[in-house]
């Protein structure tokens, strides 16, 4: 059965033709998918990694976040997109980075796992630097 059949209900639409667009658009390749370099350490005495606990305002945090981003390999929104699982569009990378307001929770933990993979270690800082910001933006 062609894709096209899986969204009749009644079965396949022979209106479209056995070569419709949509067969031509699932059968059209891909570009490669962005590979994740293994991220490297600088050594020490040499630390450039961003760190999200030395944020005090918003500002401060949308900044370091910015910056965490050239660090871990300057990816594209789009790239960051692919990386976080398609959890959040690129277009809510750049409305957020871009942006002057504290993101959310699940954007912020989108982010993380686009910029450091499944580091518990790093996701931990974040958290920890983002609900300091938004305990004192509070008061």
């Amino acid at each position: 059965m062609t894709p096209t059949g899986v969204l009749e209900p009644t079965g396949p639409n022979r209106a479209l033709g056995g070569t419709g667009w949509l067969d031509r658009l699932l059968s059209t390749p891909v570009a490669a998918p962005v590979e994740r370099s293994r991220p490297l350490r600088d050594i020490d005495g040499y630390e450039h990694r961003p760190n999200p606990l030395h944020a005090r305002t918003t500002a401060e945090f949308l900044l370091t976040m910015r910056r965490y981003v050239v660090w871990a390999g300057d990816w594209s929104y789009r790239e960051l997109e692919y990386l976080c699982g398609g959890a959040v569009k690129h277009s809510t990378f750049c409305q957020v980075l871009e942006g002057d307001r504290l993101p959310r929770y699940v954007f912020l933990m989108a982010f993380v796992t686009a910029c450091a993979g499944e580091d518990e270690a790093e996701r931990r800082r974040w958290v920890t630097a983002w609900h300091r910001v938004r305990d004192a933006a509070a008061s």
